[in-house]
């Protein structure tokens, strides 16, 4: 466990010695801002906007994805900074071993991604969800965000095409709008993506739209980390 630690340390010094990395960390914190300060004045002063709140759990879930995606986005993009200067090869022959290179890089920053989006949606969030249901998606959410960590990490070679790669993952989370901009049984073609469950979830409160979106993101994250870890 001491060396996933200091590996773990080693990752954070990666990211706040990267100037973009950096930046891309702070977005969450802002946005979670703009919900908490902005947001209500701007309600204030338009309150024609408060006609619009049944769509204002799609916020919700944006902020809810935004954190652990931006962390799992910043944590792939040190894993294949790493793995351009062959860094990872040189830190699994040590005793941390490619395990525990893994839950330095991967496991850990999800775990903690998962605390900052459910702190920040606890105290940020403009639809008034109730502090279980905000649990529930910051771990959905949190869950999405690996798997578009995956897809970079599986199908990306270097750094740079990881940033490309970025915006293919991002359409894993096209799936949070569909059940609020299609009301009919013409919305259920998306029900393959995972977060397709997570807004049905939020909408309906039923519990079993839970088990789509593990399923399908546990296929998908089991899929793309045997491509991923082929390669390393």
């Amino acid at each position: 466990m001491n060396q996933n630690i200091i590996s773990f340390k080693m990752f954070i010094r990666n990211i706040f010695s990267d100037g973009m990395l950096s930046a891309i960390i702070c977005i969450p914190l802002i946005l979670a801002a703009i919900y908490r300060f902005v947001f209500p004045l701007i309600v204030q002063h338009y309150p024609m906007l408060k006609d619009f709140s049944l769509y204002y759990p799609i916020l919700d879930l944006f902020l809810a994805i935004m954190c652990p995606y931006m962390i799992c986005f910043a944590s792939a993009l040190v894993v294949l900074d790493e793995t351009d200067m062959k860094i990872n090869r040189y830190i699994t022959i040590t005793p941390l071993g490619k395990k525990g290179y893994l839950i330095s890089r991967l496991l850990i920053p999800v775990l903690f991604a998962a605390i900052v989006s459910f702190v920040l949606l606890s105290f940020c969030s403009v639809s008034g969800m109730s502090l279980w249901t905000t649990f529930i998606i910051s771990i959905l959410a949190t869950i999405l965000s690996v798997v578009a960590a995956m897809i970079i990490l599986a199908y990306a070679g270097n750094k740079v095409e990881g940033m490309a790669l970025a915006k293919v993952s991002a359409l894993v989370m096209v799936g949070l709008i569909i059940p609020f901009v299609i009301t009919d049984s013409i919305q259920y073609v998306f029900s393959f993506i995972p977060s397709f469950w997570v807004a049905k979830f939020l909408i309906s409160n039923n519990y079993w739209f839970i088990l789509p979106t593990i399923f399908l993101s546990g296929g998908l994250i089991y899929l793309l980390y045997n491509r991923y870890n082929a390669k390393i």
